[in-house]
């Protein structure tokens, strides 16, 4: 990986489905992620997309009348299209359908045979088709499997290709205590190790194309197809150039976090590891578990048809009050909870209350009484100055630390001192005494500055907003954290202009949840 490049992944979503607002909350989160890092100066390469093979695409598209490829041409771009709507801000979208995929896909599989990690063998046992993975009776809940309880396991018998995963228990121990950030937040490695402990088991990576025929063939291995699990894992090195573009390769492999579920962690903790081990392939620099985004205490999920429209609340309250939501209200690596009343209140409160109301009083005082920034004269107002110094300092440390609802917090302490001071130092009355001109102007200055820089560090999570208010103040889009969050950044004398209410209020009742 050369110096600078930071490769940054989200899981790939099965489309089985529409996106809902668990698919968008690990999009919008990685998407801050990405944004950060420019800021920070990385050149970023961010990877998201669909996973398009296996049984549960083939019987969709059989019952809607449509070939596997068919079905999937048409339900992939609705993902696309929602993630362009909430403004993520990705480097390619990829498609295990896509022709450098399956190139990707044969070469990792032919290293690990060439390395002697393939056995053949026979496999029967439970098969949960929502997972498209097998499973044990362990694993299951009153006889079903708890991501899918309304889906009846199926036994299978079938000779198969296995990757011998137990040989990896040792080598992943002792890779997780040399790097205990590999797997973040800690109580998540803690559960991976727990399985490992309880040492692996070598698992079945083909499907015989008599069970599933969509899929990619193996081509030393006459009748069946990779399973979709091998296979969609594989879509982080395809990203990456893998097999296609060995310079790109070179440049962004190890992969520097991948944003997953906490339900695919094992996946991702344990196999896909192995999987590079195997091959003698670096890992990647951290694996990072997010929570899940509850309503009524339940996940969001296709299978229980619990589910909330991204693109629908976009569409009506653009996609930057949702990303807000998503970002401040849920605390990074736990679950977090979505209400409808709790986004009303969020939004009125912080977004249109609060940000909303400060840049409309702040310009529309400047403009009023200097009718551009005013000159502070080289003055420096302490107090705002120093929440800005001590805000961004500990915002860039959350980002950094993928504590994302506290950077978020810490930028917004700055616009709450900003709203407060304006109600105590009360400059409309300052405006009617000549002699507190100057006090006047050094005041609106930091007023304006301050908000100048909370906008820069809440640009990765509000992008558009946050531009708006920039664009309002007469500041360029911010490129560089550490040149443009410095104090006196905002020029005196630029232009500024009255803007529309940023935030509209939410007056009409939400839906019930």
């Amino acid at each position: 990986m050369s110096e600078g490049s930071f490769y940054i992944t989200t899981a790939i979503d099965y489309v089985n489905g529409s996106p809902h607002l668990g698919h968008a909350y690990e999009k919008i989160t990685t998407d801050v992620i990405a944004r950060w890092r420019r800021l920070r100066g990385d050149q970023v390469r961010f990877l998201t997309g669909t996973d398009e093979h296996g049984i549960k695409v083939e019987r969709t598209a059989r019952d809607a009348g449509l070939t596997p490829k068919d079905y999937v041409d048409q339900l992939a771009p609705s993902f696309q299209r929602a993630w362009d709507q909430l403004d993520i801000s990705y480097d390619r979208f990829i498609r295990t359908t896509d022709p450098d995929h399956a190139r990707s896909v044969v070469l990792l599989l032919e290293r690990i045979r060439d390395n002697g990690y393939l056995r053949e063998g026979s496999y029967e046992g439970w098969y949960c088709e929502g997972c498209e993975a097998f499973k044990t009776e362990k694993d299951f809940v009153d006889g079903r499997c708890p991501e899918h309880p309304n889906r009846a396991p199926r036994w299978l018998e079938e000779s198969n290709l296995f990757f011998e995963l137990s040989r990896f228990t040792q080598p992943l121990l002792e890779h997780i205590a040399a790097n205990p950030s590999f797997i973040e937040p800690e109580f998540r490695r803690n559960e991976v190790l727990g399985l490992l402990r309880e040492g692996l088991e070598d698992i079945s990576i083909s499907r015989s194309d008599e069970s599933v025929s969509w899929g990619i063939p193996i081509p030393f291995r006459e009748g069946t197809v990779i399973y979709v699990w091998f296979d969609a894992l594989i879509n982080y090195l395809t990203g990456a150039g893998f097999g296609s573009d060995a310079a790109l390769f070179e440049e962004l492999w190890p992969a520097d976090l991948h944003i997953i579920g906490k339900d695919i962690g094992r996946f991702h903790c344990i196999i896909w590891p192995a999987m590079l081990l195997a091959a003698g392939l670096p890992l990647p620099h951290q694996v990072f578990l997010h929570g899940w985004v509850l309503t009524s205490g339940e996940k969001m999920s296709k299978s229980t048809g619990v589910s909330i429209d991204p693109e629908e609340m976009a569409s009506t309250w653009g996609a930057d009050p949702l990303r807000y939501f998503l970002t401040s209200e849920v605390s990074f690596g736990r679950d977090g909870e979505f209400s409808w009343k709790r986004f009303e209140e969020v939004y009125n409160a912080h977004l249109a209350n609060g940000l909303g109301n400060l840049l409309s009083r702040a310009t529309g005082m400047a403009l009023k009484y200097f009718d551009s920034v005013p000159d502070p004269k080289g003055r420096r107002d302490s107090l705002l100055s120093e929440v800005c110094e001590k805000a961004t300092g500990e915002a860039a440390q959350c980002y950094d630390r993928l504590e994302l609802h506290r950077a978020t917090a810490a930028a917004w302490r700055i616009i709450s001192s900003c709203n407060e001071q304006i109600q105590h130092r009360e400059p409309w009355k300052m405006a009617k005494n000549p002699d507190q001109r100057g006090d006047l102007a050094e005041f609106l200055y930091a007023v304006l500055e301050s908000l100048r820089i909370a906008m820069i560090l809440l640009s990765p999570v509000i992008p558009n907003k946050a531009g708006e208010c920039l664009k309002a103040m007469g500041c360029e889009q911010a490129q560089s954290f550490a040149a443009d969050c410095r104090w006196g950044g905002l020029k005196a004398g630029a232009p500024l202009q009255k803007p529309a209410p940023l935030f509209p209020r939410i007056e009409a009742k939400a839906p019930a949840s």
